[in-house]
């Protein structure tokens, strides 16, 4: 991928991330259908009664990706073509060519395919997703990338089985061995059927699959002092960029937002937030609500890709 792509990809992210004043009034004019319909008081209803189906959207980028109306991730990729801006934006200034990316949580694999189609055929993406209805939606859309391969697991401390929570298609993206990060009133109401899945950790993968990972993203519903747990070798031998969903929403048997934090800058990494996309020094702090924070080897600048440039930890 050219600097010219990531510039032109760039833009159509900005165009598209434009909601309000009259850009964002004319967008919704010119794609009334993708950007109004359905409305969100039918996707609420939908989504309560546990309905769904699978549909198709486009990427900002213009890649084809299988969707699951109503689930809220597909809601998003259905009316604007991406999810997270700051997070997109950031894999799209920083991922090089032939890196190699570890998604755990990857869901339908929005960040799965974003990241197969920066790191382009020399690269390597694994994708690890333990729900079997979601796993359906995201080997169709990994399937279309051949650098980037499904892993049925959940990612854990240890290789185990592990007793999970579905809570039907509408909400699969809050499936966990957890409650539900959602609000009581809304977790009363929904399915929440168990499953059990085998988990496996990170060091023992990729030691088994003789991987050394650029970019490890984490999004794993309460499960990140796991993760975390699993993955000690990786933050003291190839000492990858780290992106970690943080959020404390008082959910039982999960760490605050900070545990997590003190536990990579105690493995010498320092935390970045982003702002607009571009990382900046972070200060820790005792309560985080919804974010996506990244962690760097102590003294390792997140500049950005350059395409004859290093890696994106440096």
């Amino acid at each position: 991928m050219t600097t010219t792509d990531r510039t032109a990809w760039r833009a159509a992210l900005d165009r598209r991330a434009r909601t309000t004043g009259l850009r964002g009034l004319a967008q919704r004019l010119r794609h009334p259908v993708r950007t109004c319909y359905p409305s969100s008081r039918a996707l609420r209803r939908r989504r309560h009664r546990g309905e769904g189906r699978p549909s198709a959207a486009r990427t900002f980028w213009g890649q084809e990706m299988t969707i699951a109306l109503p689930e809220e991730v597909s809601v998003a990729l259905h009316r604007r073509g991406f999810v997270d801006y700051d997070l997109t934006a950031f894999l799209l200034s920083h991922l090089r060519p032939g890196a190699t990316v570890l998604d755990v949580g990857a869901h339908i694999g929005y960040y799965t395919v974003l990241a197969a189609a920066l790191v382009g055929p020399g690269g390597t993406v694994r994708a690890f997703e333990p729900t079997p209805s979601t796993l359906t939606v995201l080997r169709r859309n990994a399937g279309r990338f051949p650098q980037a391969r499904v892993v049925p697991a959940a990612v854990w401390s240890r290789r185990d089985e592990l007793v999970l929570y579905d809570h039907g298609l509408g909400y699969s993206a809050y499936n966990s061995a957890f409650e539900a990060r959602l609000p009581e009133a809304v977790r009363s109401r929904i399915p929440s059927d168990p499953f059990t899945a085998e988990t496996v950790a990170l060091d023992d993968y990729i030691r088994a699959e003789g991987l050394a990972p650029d970019l490890v993203k984490i999004d794993a519903e309460s499960a990140e002092a796991h993760v975390l747990a699993g993955m000690r070798g990786l933050l003291t031998g190839p000492r990858p960029v780290v992106s970690l969903e943080v959020g404390d929403l008082g959910v039982a048997g999960a760490p605050a937002g900070r545990t997590l934090v003190d536990t990579l800058t105690a493995a010498g990494y320092e935390p970045w937030e982003l702002r607009a996309g571009t990382p900046v020094p972070h200060r820790p702090r005792d309560h985080y609500a919804y974010e996506n924070l990244l962690f760097a080897p102590a003294g390792h600048r997140l500049a950005p890709h350059e395409e004859a440039g290093p890696p994106c930890t440096t």
